[in-house]
């Protein structure tokens, strides 16, 4: 099983491993390297933004790093997104990773009602991980699949 925590300063580095990795950023929306200073600025403010929310990702049974959640808040809505370790990429965990970070997010934001997804079209494997969690498709462009996931039963 998986436990999400809050993201720490101890993280960069492997975070910014993760991001640099060619099949990440592949499927991510902005495909260059990022550069260390860069990452090193955006990751210090992410920890402080009291409107975004990194959560990484352990396996319980070694507490072993493997994924990052971040969350974005505007206001009643959280536009979240995950990047796995390549470690650890078709092992089913990327389901199981969303589930424990969104349900420590609810309990740390709960005045937020609904997630979005914005996933690359080529992606299919976050597309079906996001949809066992049970975030529903509401709208596809030329290259993004757009999702929303309810908070409120």
């Amino acid at each position: 099983m998986v436990n999400a925590r809050k993201a720490q300063h101890s993280d960069s580095k492997i975070i910014y491993e993760w991001r640099n990795d060619e099949l990440t950023r592949k499927m991510s929306h902005k495909t260059d390297p990022i550069e260390w200073e860069r990452h090193r600025k955006w990751f210090t403010s992410s920890l402080t933004n009291p409107n975004r929310l990194l959560l990484i990702c352990e396996a319980k049974s070694s507490n072993e790093s493997i994924a990052v959640v971040c969350f974005d808040i505007e206001t009643d809505r959280g536009l979240v997104s995950i990047n796995l370790s390549p470690l650890i990429r078709g092992e089913g965990m990327g389901s199981l990773c969303l589930t424990s970070a969104i349900h420590h997010f609810s309990n740390t934001y709960p005045k937020v009602t609904m997630l979005d997804a914005e996933i690359k079209s080529v992606n299919t494997a976050s597309q079906r991980a996001f949809e066992r969690v049970g975030f529903l498709k509401v709208k596809r462009d030329k290259y993004v699949m757009h999702y929303e996931f309810s908070l409120v039963s």
